[in-house]
């Protein structure tokens, strides 16, 4: 009985059928990411077209001998450009401005660099203007030189502008009206 026992489990595992072994092939895939340097300007992501803020001169009778103003509205600092980049490899400079040639009829002393307010009702009407980078408005801003870093604060580097209209007062040519220009500023890294 044994022999036929074990002659019975020998012919029923002839009658099994194995599954065949599966093949397996084997690859890799490459996974990779390039960062180039970038910049936050006031926190932007945005690499154009970001609002830096204002120069405002304000209100004043068009017989004003001096007006001074400050760098306004320019994000978290409020009165500085904040950078923030991945190198300190950078430098922010003023490019130009919009009103570079003189209006037929302009008042006040122009600096190294021709920047002109210009009426919005009369473009033949202009204020010349001055750019510094210091309160003390010892220090004029020349287009594409760098700007100096005002200070630093939590890793973002932060800079400012002043504005300064001279001997203008006093003069008929001055038309009342809204003057303005455009300043171009980038951050070069």
């Amino acid at each position: 009985m044994k022999i036929t026992y074990i002659l019975l489990l020998s012919s029923l595992s002839a009658f099994c059928i194995l599954p065949a072994r599966a093949a397996v092939s084997s690859g890799t895939i490459g996974v990779s990411l390039t960062l180039s340097n970038g910049c936050l300007i006031n926190g932007s992501t945005n690499q154009n077209g970001i609002n830096l803020g204002s120069l405002n001169f304000g209100e004043s009778p068009a017989t004003f001998s001096q007006l001074s103003t400050q760098l306004t509205g320019s994000g978290t600092a409020a009165n500085a450009i904040g950078v923030q980049c991945t190198t300190q490899s950078y430098s922010v400079v003023v490019t130009g401005n919009t009103n570079t040639v003189a209006p037929a009829t302009a008042v006040g002393i122009p600096g190294s660099t021709a920047r002109y307010l210009r009426s919005a009702s009369n473009s033949t009407q202009g204020v010349a203007y001055r750019l510094y980078s210091d309160g003390t408005f010892n220090a004029e801003v020349a287009n594409n030189s760098p700007l100096p870093r005002v200070s630093s604060a939590q890793g973002v580097d932060y800079y400012t502008l002043y504005g300064r209209i001279q001997g203008a007062g006093n003069n008929p040519a001055v038309m009342p009206g809204i003057y303005t220009d455009t300043i171009n500023v980038s951050i070069i890294y």
